[in-house]
């Protein structure tokens, strides 16, 4: 092979660590051809104010794209023979076309994308599970035929790919695995005394912190003792900070903090919840990991699977408070089981690094195409 072309939304970190690691394990020339630039002013805007610094991807060979089909087409021209990973093509008929293309040239071309997920409530929910239903498997139709495998970011659950079109015997189960939070270490839980829940993550539906803040009720209603802080804002905010004052719950508010006050809260706090009704992944899981925190997930996060694949915590059935509620408690007064996991997350830690999981995708693309195996 000559080189490795990854067609990509933007450098998210999300996901640009783990391609550099690819290209590293590969050994060959890794190209990243970009859909949004990292050095546009917005862009690198939103980097500060979440408090990631700049240029943390400045080794990676970046290419300005866009949705111009044409500078597309230069691209490919410029890399013929290389292998060509999209990520971006749902919602872009232009990088749709060029998936088709590079096919039409004998290129090999693979497509990796995260599961389409609803996450919206109420009447804009209903437009999107329309849309996703019967408008996008159109759509993307052509895609799903000239691909050679299909990377699923969204773990095992594959039926909303398979909705789409996605061929079952291409998928390839995976997910979002970033560098450590900046600054942030690994910490080893050694106890389950002053048990503190933490979540973190904007406070709508789709994030289930209305679930969450029911758990916590539930908890205290069997007189469990724990404390908990939920970061961030958003819609919910004002009502899940009033429930728990009505029915005196030993919950903080902070509000959006910045990276050193989160990372301290990742480090130190007995487990994190995502309880996520409705997301591709979660990285925030990861974030939480990365730091030593036992995890516990709903099923509705793509995220689950790094609790089915490690052992690092426990999963709920999506949307049921009590569920999440019976894992906290387990967790809070089962020291045993508390350290078990505790152990198992620790060893997570490591095994989710971009560079150890770029070499469990080659492995996984390996299985699927000769001409991706390293």
């Amino acid at each position: 092979m000559k080189g490795l072309v990854i067609w990509s939304q933007s450098d998210c970190r999300s996901v640009m660590g783990l391609y550099r690691a690819i290209g590293k394990h590969m050994g060959v020339p890794m190209v990243a051809a970009l859909w949004f630039y990292p050095r546009d002013e917005k862009y690198v805007t939103n980097r500060d104010a979440v408090g990631f610094p700049r240029g943390e991807f400045d080794d990676v060979n970046t290419i300005r794209v866009g949705e111009d089909y044409s500078k597309g087409l230069e691209v490919l021209d410029a890399h013929r023979g290389w292998l060509h990973y999209f990520t971006v093509y749902q919602g872009s008929p232009a990088w749709r076309s060029l998936i088709s293309e590079a096919k039409r040239r004998g290129e090999n071309v693979a497509v990796g994308c995260e599961s389409p997920c609803v996450m919206e409530n109420g009447l804009k929910g209903l437009l999107r599970r329309i849309f996703v239903k019967f408008v996008l498997p159109r759509r993307v139709r052509n895609v799903t035929r000239d691909a050679e495998f299909f990377v699923n970011y969204s773990g095992d659950n594959f039926s909303p790919a398979m909705a789409i079109g996605w061929k079952r015997e291409k998928i390839i189960p995976f997910g979002y695995f970033p560098p450590p939070l900046p600054g942030s270490k690994m910490i080893r839980r050694v106890g389950n005394t002053d048990f503190h829940i933490f979540a973190s993550g904007v406070l709508s539906w789709h994030r289930g912190a209305d679930v969450l803040v029911e758990a916590l009720r539930i908890l205290s209603d069997r007189g469990i003792k724990y404390r908990a802080t939920i970061t961030q804002r958003g819609e919910l905010f004002e009502e899940l900070k009033q429930k728990c004052e009505d029915n005196k719950l030993p919950v903080s508010f902070p509000g959006f903090l910045e990276m050193d006050e989160l990372v301290r809260l990742y480090e130190s706090c007995s487990v994190y919840v995502g309880a996520g009704r409705s997301e591709p992944w979660g990285m925030r899981l990861n974030d939480a990991l990365q730091c030593g925190a036992p995890i516990v997930v709903s099923t509705g996060m793509g995220g689950v699977k790094l609790v089915q694949d490690y052992g690092c915590g426990l999963s709920f059935d999506n949307g049921n408070a009590t569920k999440l509620a019976d894992a906290l408690q387990l967790l809070a007064t089962d020291a045993a089981e508390y350290g078990r996991i505790a152990d198992n997350a620790a060893r997570a830690a490591l095994a989710v690094s971009p560079e150890n999981m770029a070499k469990e995708f080659c492995r996984l693309i390996a299985e699927k195409s000769k001409a991706w195996a390293v």
